[in-house]
């Protein structure tokens, strides 16, 4: 990357134009949902033109993944990592918010929107792959000898968190029984645990509060 970009990137008024997109799509998204709101709609709540939108965004799909990412930053990943310190606790807390996320946004989409849920789960699915293994690198330690197991582990685990909330994506629309979120939390802690273990024998030692 060239210092101009990385300077463009860092430019106080560059990223408050990109906040002020994202807040933008954020609010139209409740009001009116991704089909039917355009690029002219977001520029002009977020007060600037067109062609402003093309410099940050390639189209409704770029910020869509950027506004995703942003909400798993928000409603997830902040919530959990208060510190440096990674332990079950903090992989169940893990599990707990992404359900409770596919419930928020369960109720916020409309159908119409549903066929968004392979994008979005992608890009969660990689962002949540990325903040497990840099809390598995703090635990097990960052020799490179260790990298491909590590995000092999960080790959397998963000998959099945996110096949747990998925699923009951599912059987909300299907209005079948499901269990609360504090319970899959725990389930799926559970049976995460025995393989974790193996893998990261330093993580099996931390205490495990199933109360949090």
């Amino acid at each position: 990357m060239t210092q101009s970009k990385i300077n463009e990137r860092e430019d106080p008024r560059v990223l408050r134009t990109r906040q002020l997109l994202l807040q933008a799509f954020s609010e139209l998204f409740l009001e009116k949902g991704f089909q039917t709101m355009t690029v002219q709609d977001i520029a002009e709540r977020a007060k600037i033109n067109r062609s402003t939108f093309y410099t940050h965004f390639e189209d409704k799909f770029a910020i869509l993944e950027s506004w995703v990412r942003e909400q798993f930053q928000l409603r997830v990943a902040s919530r959990v990592l208060t510190g440096d310190s990674w332990s079950l606790n903090t992989f169940r807390l893990l599990i707990l918010h992404v359900v409770e996320w596919f419930a928020e946004f369960h109720q916020l989409t409309s159908s119409a929107d549903r066929s968004l849920i392979p994008l979005m789960v992608t890009t969660l699915q990689e962002a949540l792959f990325e903040l497990l293994l840099q809390g598995f690198k703090s635990v097990a330690g960052s020799r490179w000898d260790q990298l491909a197991d590590l995000e092999t582990v960080a790959m397998v685990t963000s998959w099945a968190i996110f096949g747990s909330g998925f699923q009951c994506f599912n059987q909300w629309d299907e209005q079948t029984e499901t269990l609360p979120p504090e319970e899959l939390a725990d389930q799926v802690t559970n049976v995460l645990m025995r393989g974790l273990a193996q893998a990261l024998p330093t993580l099996s030692v931390r205490a495990v509060n199933p109360q949090l």
